[in-house]
């Protein structure tokens, strides 16, 4: 008979399990058992964890929800004292409109017939002038040309000058102003020489007003300015007498 090698380490003394099948699956059940007993534990645990959880969660938003609408109606109790601000506002409102529209169509004339006068030859004299304006309640005129642009009005001239080139050359200086465009010298004819002179060309003529003769005088602009507050000054240090 060959010995076990004692490395195997099994016991010398061969052992019998006399134990019956039934109480080795006995066992095997009540661990199941046992297993089966830790799982619902655990998920009852973790579902419990979770309703307390949302539970915090709720109560806490709940409580935020009251906080907030404590004073959402403060605020509105503040807010009521200020139910006249959109009477002002409106007021403002119709005050900037109606300056707008009075002065949608105000034109310095003194400073555009000076300059007029100023670019004028001194070859050149203007016998009549005469406007067709735009009004506050037609601000924008049409001057009926293929090409028309809005504008003003138009400025209707006539005059005398020593020679053609200088009707010509006061159109293009009128045409050069800011204030005007458009000129065009409807007639030009030779008038009778004064006793002892020569002939004189009386023309007639019109330009349109630009929008660049409005004044701007009624152009309102608000502006909000927040001022902060200017710090208080340091108290200076008190003199120490010496002596």
């Amino acid at each position: 008979m060959n010995a076990v090698p004692a490395a195997v380490g099994a016991p010398r003394t061969p052992l019998v399990d006399l134990l019956p099948p039934e109480i080795e699956m006995r066992r095997k059940e009540n661990r199941a058992k046992r297993l089966i007993v830790f799982v619902v534990v655990v998920i009852f645990a973790l579902i419990a964890g979770t309703w307390y959880l949302a539970y915090s969660v709720r109560t806490a938003a709940e409580s935020d929800l009251a906080i907030e609408q404590d004073l959402t109606a403060a605020k509105q109790e503040e807010l009521a004292t200020y139910d006249y601000l959109p009477v002002v506002q409106a007021a403002l409102d119709n005050a900037v409109n109606a300056r707008a529209t009075a002065g949608s169509a105000d034109i310095t004339w003194a400073t555009q017939l000076n300059s007029l006068l100023i670019a004028t030859s001194p070859n050149v004299a203007l016998t009549t002038l005469a406007v067709s304006a735009a009004t506050p309640s037609e601000p924008l005129l049409l001057d009926g040309t293929p090409f028309q642009q809005p504008d003003l009005g138009q400025l209707f001239f006539s005059g005398e000058a020593v020679s053609e080139a200088e009707v010509a050359a006061l159109q293009d200086a009128i045409d050069g102003l800011p204030a005007f465009q458009n000129t065009y010298i409807t007639s030009i004819t030779v008038g009778p020489p004064v006793e002892g002179g020569v002939p004189f060309w009386t023309f007639t003529g019109s330009t349109r007003i630009s929008l660049n003769a409005l004044s701007g005088r009624t152009v309102t602009e608000q502006e909000f300015v927040t001022r902060s507050p200017s710090p208080s000054p340091s108290p200076s240090p008190s003199a120490e007498s010496e002596g």
